[in-house]
């Protein structure tokens, strides 16, 4: 069978979306996945996400702007020795942007209320370290050539100014509209999650979005940071196939 490679963006805690969509688009050890950031934050089921991802050979994965909150804060929980704390600046702005969802994950994958709070704290701490190196070791981007064409998959674009190896991670995490509204590099191809497609389509809709206008720049955040009505985007590289699955696939009947 022909390897094929997907792309998705901004799973926000949609665990099960992501083993429906595996199933549905027959995803096997001989093709690749790219998820180009947000694992973490607003949804239910982040810790189990980055297990899975941790222990698969073929599926790699872009550090988001919701991976970077996460790290700042958890380097200001260690540094002032209060794992529990949200009295920092970068707790605060995590929080705000759903972190305390992924708080709550971790919480309970520690059995924070099973077990004594010291022995608690320990493992917290332990824990914290190894979100912090995992983070580390994330790319802010990807390069791939494939079908005659060279891709650039981001997490939330480029500053089409300067040449992309002269971004810096803040930027690609971050950037919106200066990116996907401006011509960047044409012998580029970017795939780009982090805003919603619901906000730069036309008609609203959380689908796909291909710059109608440089045709070089493509958009697949499904929208499940922003609530109910959002859905997943699987975009096949090999085959231009897209997959997409709504939120309430992934929800308790």
């Amino acid at each position: 069978m022909e390897k094929r490679i997907f792309v998705i963006s901004d799973l926000h805690g949609q665990f099960v979306l992501l083993q429906l969509l595996l199933e549905r688009i027959g995803f096997t050890e001989n093709d690749e996945l790219y998820i180009l950031g947000d694992i973490m934050d607003r949804g239910p089921n982040s810790i189990d996400i980055y297990y899975f991802v941790k222990a698969m050979d073929n599926i790699h994965m872009i550090k988001g702007n919701h991976e970077i909150m996460m790290r700042q804060s958890m380097l200001a929980a260690l540094k002032y020795n209060d794992l529990d704390s949200e009295r920092s600046n970068p707790y605060r702005l995590w929080k705000q942007n759903g972190g305390h969802k992924t708080v709550d994950s971790i919480r309970e994958y520690l059995q924070k209320d099973y077990i004594p709070y010291e022995e608690y704290f320990d493992l917290k701490r332990m824990f914290i370290k190894e979100l912090i190196s995992f983070i580390d070791s994330l790319p802010s981007y990807y390069e791939l050539d494939l079908n005659g064409k060279h891709y650039v998959l981001v997490h939330a674009g480029v500053d089409p100014e300067i040449p992309l190896e002269e971004n810096d991670e803040e930027i690609l995490a971050w950037i919106r509209e200066y990116f996907y509204l401006n011509e960047a590099n044409p012998d580029y191809t970017y795939i780009f999650g982090h805003t919603p497609c619901c906000f730069i389509n036309e008609d609203h809709s959380f689908n796909i979005w291909y710059d109608p206008d440089y045709h070089n720049k493509i958009a697949i955040d499904g929208g499940l940071a922003v609530g109910n009505k959002g859905q997943l985007n699987c975009l096949c590289l090999t085959t231009g196939e897209v997959t997409v699955l709504k939120y309430d696939e992934g929800q308790p009947q």
